[in-house]
């Protein structure tokens, strides 16, 4: 009897996203690439995402992930003709110090994941002040 039950569970589930995909023509799981520029940096730090090896046109996004609290998922991007997006993520006041998971997925099957590391402090901002002559 427990049997049959499972079988019946099986055969009344929604279809797995992994065999909807397979179906679907896309590549299940596609390796790409995720990295940021800095790597390290403290609060008000603007990291450099850049995610590749994504097919051109794939739609996807990025994810932050703290130590500690909810991930930040972006809004999506498109991949360029070379496979490649770029976006800024800034380090904000409140943001734990810790090693930061990133992953990056696309809706063709592309995945990737990384780190980025924010440390304790306050990145160092410019002031430019500007004189005007009479």
């Amino acid at each position: 009897m427990a049997l049959l039950a499972a079988s019946a569970a099986l055969l009344l589930a929604p279809a797995c996203g992994r065999i909807s995909s397979h179906f679907s023509g896309h590549t299940v799981t596609r390796k790409g690439t995720v990295s940021a520029v800095p790597p390290t940096g403290p609060v008000g730090t603007a990291f450099s995402l850049r995610a590749g090896g994504l097919e051109p046109g794939e739609a996807m996004t990025f994810e932050v992930d703290p130590p500690k609290g909810r991930p930040f998922i972006g809004p999506s991007h498109t991949a360029g003709t070379d496979g490649t997006v770029t976006a800024i993520y800034t380090a904000q006041s409140g943001d734990a110090p810790g090693s930061y998971k990133l992953k990056a997925t696309g809706d063709h099957g592309t995945r990737a994941s990384g780190t980025l590391v924010v440390v304790p402090g306050q990145a160092a901002t410019t002031t430019t002040t500007t004189t005007r002559h009479r």
